[in-house]
């Protein structure tokens, strides 16, 4: 086996004799070479450029009307420190050879005057030429000491994130750390201690963080983080808390046991600044803020996005306590039928009790579950709840209560959500039947073969589904286009004002009409006085649910 037996060549020429002859005297040059591909044509080297690495090039200038020295370009784009590229021609044009060597090409060489000595030389240069330049580069980026970005490459990187940031409409974070008390560590043990405590920092930041995140060192004692593909704002609070948390263990230098803190400033993108520069300036002022409240301490540049991810944070973890401690519970408010007063259906709704206020604020609560995982907790928790209220009820020879349940489009969009809400009912055979699913538009689904599938499936085992909140959102129309539902229920903001809005009142009617049009239940939300219900009464409204009848009780 040679030297370069797990190499790939792709050989980009239109000529089949010279790709050949080319061929044969590579083999002679340098043995088995590992893998030589033919790119007949431009296309063809297009495609396998953007789809494949190799180890080297070689590119005929002369491609029918296209040039081989505008493939250079793009295999450029495909690498940090590209691999050899060798141009070839039919002709020694002086003019070529200096563009070709301007666009980034190695070696330029003449086709009639190929040999097998020629090409090992060339190879052997290529190779060695390359891997000086990926040292050189490695050198220009990457940090000596630590093997972390360095301030050139994170300042490029840092660039690249705003712009995709501003593609994709996601926030990030710039933390600057510094620490507090490096000086004391170079002055007392000498700097190769200092060394290898910055060493041992700089693993323990690498494992902290997520492989989306980048971390750099820019200096002496100083690193930045990116921390990316964040949902919401009390995620940087726990992600900056675990960078935290690892300076609180000593790290071993020289046999000695060192303690060091850090003082962490964030700046968040886009609400702190817009451009690279800003967004560092900003970062830096927050860390001196740490400093200045005490070292050992984090700060965020906005302090009033920093209280409001601090709430959120600590609203997360008291309401994954109340789950895991059972506080939790489930109040049922009425559904009923508006001409004889007859409740037809409840709707579960979730209560989190609340020793000084009653109950906590649902809408608060719910919003921070949505923005991480435990709305699935949640969902399950409320799911099981009301199959087990419909068992008893069964079991006590109820057999006509059905139950509405929220599920939000986080729930819905889980990759096992559809397998979990059939094993909540696998047991009963008719207790699907009795349970309809509730889609907010708030937080609308996504229209895809996935979700309609998904919704096919579960009504095929006897669940039904209602648009809760329509008239709100811009995709009511779209929901009842796409998707298999049974229900309606109009939002209150509209019901509550067709006494004095004569336009409010219009667009109840027509969701009425629309509602009997495709055989839909519709379901008035709201409704608390009786001139609301008897004019619903008036408009054909079938349903109601509100105040009048009742508010959402415990059983």
């Amino acid at each position: 086996m040679g030297k370069y037996s797990k190499f790939k060549v792709l050989i980009v020429e239109d000529d089949e004799d010279d790709y050949i002859l080319l061929e044969e005297l590579l083999l002679e040059a340098v043995g088995d070479i590992g893998a030589i591909t033919w790119a007949e044509d431009y296309k063809s080297a297009q495609a396998r450029i953007a789809n494949e690495h190799f180890d080297f090039y070689f590119l005929d200038n002369r491609l029918g009307a296209e040039l081989g020295l505008d493939l250079i370009v793009e295999i450029k784009q495909q690498y940090e420190t590209a691999p050899p590229i060798i141009m070839l021609s039919g002709v020694d044009d002086y003019k070529t050879d200096l563009e070709a060597m301007e666009k980034g090409a190695d070696d330029y060489l003449i086709k009639s005057e190929l040999t097998a000595h020629l090409l090992e030389r060339t190879f052997r240069y290529s190779l060695k030429s390359k891997d000086l330049e990926a040292k050189l580069a490695k050198l220009a980026h990457y940090d000596g000491l630590t093997g972390l970005y360095n301030r050139s490459l994170f300042n490029e990187l840092l660039v690249k994130t705003i712009q995709q940031s501003e593609r994709s409409g996601q926030k990030f974070a710039l933390v600057t750390l510094d620490l507090d008390n490096f000086k004391f560590v170079n002055d007392n043990y000498g700097h190769p201690a200092g060394d290898q405590l910055l060493t041992k920092i700089s693993r323990r930041l690498k494992h902290s963080t997520r492989s989306s995140d980048i971390v750099a060192r820019l200096g002496g004692d100083e690193f930045s983080l990116l921390l990316k593909d964040v949902k919401n704002d009390s995620d940087f609070v726990k992600l900056v808390q675990n960078i935290m948390a690892i300076f609180q263990e000593p790290i071993q230098v020289d046999s000695k046991s060192v303690s060091v803190t850090t003082s962490a400033g964030i700046a968040i993108f886009p609400t702190d600044a817009q451009i690279a520069s800003e967004l560092i300036d900003n970062s830096d002022r927050a860390m001196y803020q740490a400093k200045a409240l005490g070292r050992n301490n984090y700060s965020f540049y906005n302090q009033k996005l920093h209280q409001v991810a601090i709430v959120k944070h600590q609203l997360e973890l008291e309401l994954n306590a109340a789950i895991d401690n059972n506080e939790l519970l489930l109040h049922y408010q009425p559904i009923v039928s508006l001409s004889t007063r007859e409740i037809i259906s409840y709707e579960a709704l979730l209560r989190w009790p609340d020793s000084k206020n009653g109950f906590r604020n649902t809408e608060e609560f719910i919003e921070v579950a949505e923005e991480s995982s435990l709305i699935l907790k949640i969902g399950d928790w409320v799911f099981q709840q009301a199959c087990l209220q419909l068992k008893i009820w069964s079991e006590q020879g109820i057999k006509d209560r059905h139950i509405s349940i929220n599920v939000s489009a986080n729930q819905f969009n889980s990759d096992d959500f559809t397998e979990r809400v059939e094993s909540y009912v696998k047991e009963t055979p008719d207790l699907a039947q009795k349970l309809t699913i509730e889609l907010t538009e708030r937080k609308p689904l996504i229209i895809s073969p996935t979700t309609v599938n998904r919704l096919l499936l579960l009504s095929g085992i006897g669940f039904k589904f209602s648009v809760d909140d329509f008239g709100i959102g811009h995709s009511s129309i779209s929901y009842l286009r796409a998707f298999p539902m049974d229900s309606i229920k109009i939002d209150k903001s509209i019901i509550q004002n067709i006494l004095k809005s004569n336009e409010d009142l219009a667009l109840c009617t027509a969701i009425i009409a629309l509602g009997k049009a495709l055989s839909l239940d519709v379901i008035a939300e709201g409704v608390e006085t009786e001139e609301i219900a008897n004019l619903l009464n008036s408009l054909n409204c079938p349903y109601a649910q509100g105040y009048l009848y009742s508010k959402p009780m415990p059983l």
